[in-house]
């Protein structure tokens, strides 16, 4: 399996033992990482379609095979416990099913540059996440625009005003299941406009196959 070549500016995070073995399942898999990053030191990367909580390990192999060095939003249950079909609590914070692993979960995202979000009370949570980035020599911010796996007609607005923010590029990801590709796409700047520049992302995106269902523009 061929990976991208990643430039000099790009944070990365040498991984002896999880990297060759991210490598090897990537190619068991027969998924590959097609294009190339921008060299620059920060960047915000937007992934789309996201339709099946499988992308997440999709994408984390990824990130281990080019030892890259990222930061991630999840959910705050999604840090300590496991997927469920079944409904424990209504609380959008303790969502899933807890397992006696969880603190090891937790502690194995959080070294990987997760940053849980509370939804329960996710005010500022634009404003935090800009200080704390601000503050950073370097990073690569991974985020979905959808929000999550359920299919929507608007993208969330995190990543515009992040991007905007920040002064940072954004560069689309295509999450392809048909033809078990990562697709990197060239980096943009923000407009003056939301709407606009999620348009154009969808255009990128659109007929892309997702897991479970394909995206449309």
């Amino acid at each position: 399996m061929q990976l991208p070549e990643i430039p000099d500016k790009i944070p990365v995070k040498k991984r002896k033992i999880l990297g060759p073995i991210a490598r090897f399942l990537l190619s068991k898999y027969n998924w590959s990482i097609v294009g190339k990053f921008p060299n620059r030191k920060k960047m915000i990367l937007i992934g789309a379609p996201h339709t099946a909580h499988r992308d997440a390990w999709f994408g984390l192999l990824v990130v281990l095979s080019l030892d890259l060095r990222v930061n991630f939003f999840g959910a705050k249950w999604m840090f300590s416990r496991l997927p469920s079909p079944i409904t424990f609590s209504k609380n959008l914070d303790r969502l899933g099913m807890p397992w006696p692993l969880g603190w090891l979960q937790k502690y194995m995202l959080i070294r990987l540059g997760g940053i849980p979000v509370y939804r329960e009370e996710n005010k500022g949570m634009i404003e935090s996440t800009t200080a704390k980035l601000k503050k950073l020599d370097s990073f690569l911010l991974l985020l979905a625009p959808e929000g999550g796996i359920k299919h929507v007609k608007h993208f969330r607005s995190g990543f515009y005003y992040l991007a905007k923010n920040l002064n940072v590029p954004y560069v689309p990801v295509a999450i392809d299941y048909k033809n078990r590709q990562f697709k990197i796409h060239g980096f943009r700047k923000v407009s003056d406009s939301f709407e606009k520049d999620t348009q154009e992302i969808k255009n990128i995106f659109d007929g892309v196959e997702g897991y479970y269902r394909t995206f449309r523009a």
